[in-house]
């Protein structure tokens, strides 16, 4: 703080508004507090609350849980403090509740939003955010309506609002810890925008007791007519917070010095007690050295664990390997079973071939069965000869058949059979003939070699007879052309026709004559049937179906004859493929054999691979088991995780026996450590050493712990000669500290009454109303000043203790000093209980003490409190803080305006609350004035909440542009309430 507002190298840091939504019985109230205001309504409006509402604000809390020393909100009409309860539910009794101030500082201005925490019961949480309240005044309150008074916000919520903020700026902070909002709140890192952007009053230094004294100082400026213990106890604070760096800072604790002397002879007491506990130290001895021999079981614990782990690495490349190695030989079995089952396959297809070959011999050999049987009915004529009979008998039946279906076609077949019967005829005459030249046919007068060829071309040219014995020349061509044709084991090749071997014969005439006499008595028949059928018509189905059986049966018998030919060729390949097939088979079968051969070895060396995987699986699973048991065992022992191995034990040692033997030896270690626990810790229990950390005390504590405990009782024992020649010099060391204890209390004394020399020298020159000297008293609790007395009669110089009379007397002192069951500590709060003015009227020759009145005793407090702020605020900070002063109708009104500039230059806005009956002269000194009862919403947030402010102060200008008071168009709409 500064003498003078807005010099050169200040830091301003001030309040600018206060807004209440639903909140102390206002709907929405909106008042500035950058200037001296005086709040007008109707009496028990709740004025006051607004104004001691910025105590929420100002102070690092977050809940009204022992509100009464957080906030002191007192019940002025009851003489009383306000409960937790009451208290929170008049600043926060709906969720639309919210305190909004807003400040600026050298960052720029700022709002700090209260909100109703539903985290816990009575707390309250806060929101910061680097705007003016300018731009967040839509969220709170919705001022365009008809009237001009503004209506609720229907959808205000905190989860709203804090999106909204969040949306206004990135830098909008959700705090609600108590040691964060100390740190926000208090910064005065000025030269880091950043530190201080949230920060109202910056601390010279943020400990805790400079908090405290803080808070004292800001309960002051809102009850300015405080009692003299809350004056004192602002004061106790300074000094305290003061003194905390100082070489010589107030921290006596006459407990130590009490206790010195106890200590004293308690340490005589307990060298005594350790003299007779040397034998169960001397069993400890014996039971530590059995002890660290069975030590070596940790580190062969430790061996074995690490060989668990190199086995587990090791069976894992062995299965690896084997894995692979089983694979392979199953990859191989595959392929060798892949092999079989195309063997089978090839040899299940050969077996179709040759069943297919079974059935095509099976039906050639039908086929020639059938076609010999059909030839032999013909004696010596060719296959030709008797297609063509066969075809001209079908065509016969044919014709029959339909003459008997048809009359028409009866007549033209009646005129076929007389053709046909004169064609026989002659055929009969030219077979006489033929039988008559027969000696002269070709296979009669050619060679064998010659006539074979061409009777394999065609008998009938054999057959031939040209009725005469052949010429030279003729004959010569015959051979010749038989020549061409190339004998082969079956025939003749004609180039690259081959033509079948046919066996000589002769021609059977009588057989043809019978055949065609046959055909001839054949014809008559037919002509007889048909001629009857005329006749006889009921006949004529039967003859027709005889008739057509009989076209069937030509018909079969030329397909018989088609095959005929090939019988022999079809005979033979199906033979011969099949006899290929069946040899294939047999190959195949072979390959089976040896595949399968094959098969037996692989599944063998498959099985071999198996086994040998399934063999280290086990050892895996078997070290899988042991490792488990390994973390167990440290799980029971969790020292033993520490412990190194100088070895990891072989692979081939780890075992199951191995570590149940290695467990044997950990359980005996472990009996025996309990043991030594039992000595050691009746050794702490004895109070012979000191457990501090409480490691003793563990389940499996340290082998380090134990070691060194042993390692301390040791050196105990054997230094107790040194400790008793100690002990005589402690108690010489003693004597000594009496005189400095006595130097510091007398210190601290000097130093309550410095400090009252300086309050004393800064209020030179101060005058308030009608005094022209005030000086202040600061006074010490008359048992510290006799303890200061005491102190200063006792001889420490002596080579013997004090007496115990001595200390009895000094304990008496402080069972009267301090409160059973508190603190002992000697601290300025119970070192000063009060502080008195004295002061001088002008032209009055000395000080009085008499009290003054209590507007007068508002004011000096308020110059006390102006100089104990700049204490504890950084220096050069200048505020702009609203200062509560609810006497302000018995402040003399000659005084005002001296008043009113000096609060000024302090960086004190002065407010306080009036009801209409307060003097026009003391609003206009004040200049600025708000009617807070005059307007009432009809959309409120609540319905016991109505009343409305806001749209700023009005006030005399005293010259300044009408710019700089707010918008006074509301003023038309107020009208008086009763309230």
């Amino acid at each position: 703080m500064s003498d003078s507002q807005g010099s050169p190298g200040n830091f301003n840091f001030g309040i600018r508004r206060l807004v209440l939504v639903d909140s102390a019985g206002f709907c929405y109230v909106e008042i500035p507090v950058d200037n001296h205001g005086l709040i007008l309504g109707p009496g028990n409006l709740g004025k006051s609350s607004l104004l001691n509402s910025l105590r929420l604000f100002l102070l690092p809390e977050n809940t009204f849980k022992n509100s009464r020393k957080k906030f002191a909100f007192r019940n002025a009409s009851a003489g009383s403090f306000y409960t937790n309860e009451e208290s929170y539910q008049h600043y926060f009794p709906s969720q639309f509740s919210f305190l909004i101030m807003e400040a600026e500082n050298p960052a720029g201005v700022h709002c700090q939003i209260l909100y109703r925490d539903s985290a816990s019961q009575l707390s309250y949480g806060r929101a910061f955010v680097p705007v003016g309240y300018d731009q967040l005044r839509p969220l709170f309150w919705d001022g365009d309506d008809e009237d001009g008074i503004g209506q609720a916000v229907p959808e205000l919520s905190f989860s709203r609002l804090s999106e909204a903020l969040k949306k206004r700026s990135k830098e909008t902070r959700l705090v609600n810890d108590p040691a964060k909002l100390k740190q926000m709140l208090y910064s005065s890192e000025l030269m880091n925008a950043d530190a201080v952007r949230y920060s109202v009053l910056p601390l010279g230094e943020s400990d805790e007791r400079r908090v405290q004294s803080l808070r004292t100082l800001i309960l002051l400026l809102f009850e300015m007519k405080a009692d003299d213990q809350a004056m004192s106890n602002a004061v106790a604070s300074i000094i305290e917070a003061d003194k905390k760096f100082a070489d010589d800072a107030f921290d006596f604790n006459i407990d130590d010095f009490l206790n010195r002397h106890d200590q004293l002879k308690q340490q005589q007491t307990q060298l005594n007690r350790i003299e007779k506990e040397r034998s169960r130290f001397e069993k400890l001895e014996k039971d530590y050295q059995a002890y660290q021999t069975l030590l070596r079981s940790q580190h062969d614990f430790a061996a074995f664990r690490d060989g668990v782990s190199n086995a587990l690495q090791d069976i894992g490349l062995k299965r690896k390997a084997a894995a692979e190695a089983f694979n392979e030989q199953n990859e191989t079995l595959r392929h060798v079973l892949q092999a079989l089952k195309k063997l089978e396959q090839d040899a299940s297809g050969l077996k179709g071939e040759i069943r297919s070959a079974d059935r095509r011999i099976k039906q050639a050999e039908q086929n020639q069965k059938d076609g010999d049987l059909l030839v032999s009915q013909y004696g010596e004529m060719t296959l030709q000869e008797i297609e063509d009979i066969q075809k001209e008998e079908l065509e016969s039946r044919k014709g029959h058949l339909a003459a008997l279906k048809s009359a028409a076609q009866a007549e033209i077949r009646l005129e076929q059979i007389q053709k046909k019967k004169q064609e026989l005829e002659r055929k009969l005459e030219s077979l006489q003939e033929r039988e008559s030249k027969q000696h002269w046919q070709l296979q009669n007068q050619l060679d064998e070699g010659a006539a074979a060829p061409l009777r394999a071309v065609d008998p009938r040219l054999v057959m031939a007879s040209p009725g005469r014995d052949l010429d030279a020349d003729s004959k010569a061509a015959i051979e010749a052309f038989a020549r061409l044709f190339v004998p082969n084991d079956k025939g003749f090749d004609w180039f690259d026709t081959e033509y079948q071997a046919q066996p000589a014969r002769q021609t059977d005439f009588a057989e043809q004559r019978r055949h065609m006499e046959g055909e001839l008595h054949g014809l008559e028949k037919e002509r007889a049937e048909l001629a009857d059928t005329a006749n006889q018509e009921h006949d004529r189905p039967r003859l027709i179906e005889r008739t057509e059986k009989e076209i069937r049966a030509i018909e079969k018998d030329l397909e018989t004859l088609q095959r005929y030919p090939a019988t022999a060729t079809t005979l033979r390949d199906a033979t011969e493929e099949k006899q290929a097939a069946e040899e294939q088979l047999a190959k195949l079968e072979e390959q089976a054999r040896l595949e399968q051969e094959k098969q037996d070895a692989v599944q063998q060396k498959a099985a071999k691979a198996r086994a040998e995987k399934e063999r280290i699986e086990e050892r895996e699973r078997e070290l899988a088991g042991l490792s488990r048991s390994v973390g167990t065992v440290e799980h029971r022992f969790p020292h033993l995780k520490t412990v190194e191995a100088e070895k990891p034990l072989d692979i081939e040692q780890v075992s199951v026996a191995a570590f149940d033997d290695l467990q044997t030896q950990l359980d005996d270690l472990e009996e025996r450590r309990r043991s030594i626990l039992d000595h050691l810790r009746q050794f702490v229990y004895l109070g012979i050493h000191e457990d501090t950390e409480g490691e003793l005390q563990k389940d499996s504590p340290a082998s380090s712990v134990i070691r060194e405990t042993f390692k301390s009782l040791s050196d105990l024992f054997a230094g107790m000669a040194e400790r008793w020649n100690v002990l005589e010099q402690q108690v010489g060391i003693h004597n000594e500290t009496v005189a400095s204890y006595r130097q510091a209390l007398k210190s601290n004394h000097e130093h309550i009454a410095r400090f009252e020399a300086q309050l004393n020298r800064e209020l030179d020159g101060v005058r308030i109303n009608d005094l022209v000297e005030i000086r202040v008293d600061i006074h010490t609790d008359p048992k510290f000043r006799n303890l200061v007395e005491e102190a200063n009669n006792i001889d420490p110089y002596g080579n013997q203790l004090q007496s115990d009379a001595f200390y009895d007397r000094l304990r008496v002192f402080v069972a009267d000093f301090f409160v059973e069951g508190g603190s002992k500590r000697l601290t300025m709060d119970k070192v000063i209980t009060g502080i008195s003015y004295r002061t001088r009227k002008e032209n009055a020759a000395n000080l009085d003490k008499k009290g003054q009145s209590t507007s007068t005793t508002a004011l000096i407090n308020l110059e006390l409190v102006y100089r104990l702020l700049k204490r504890v605020l950084y220096p050069g900070v200048q505020l702009s803080f609203p200062m509560v002063l609810d006497e302000l109708a018995s402040v003399d009104i000659s005084q005002m305006p001296s008043l009113l500039e000096r609060l000024r230059k302090q960086g004190f806005n002065l407010f306080s609350a009036a009801t209409h009956s307060a003097s026009a002269e003391v609003i206009y000194l004040i200049g600025r004035h708000l009617e807070v009862g005059q307007m009432r919403t009809a959309k409120p947030y609540s319905p016991q909440r109505t009343l409305v402010f806001w749209g700023g102060a009005e006030g005399f200008t005293n010259g300044e542009a009408m710019s700089h008071w707010a918008d006074q168009a509301q003023a038309s709409l107020m009208e008086p309430v009763d309230e």
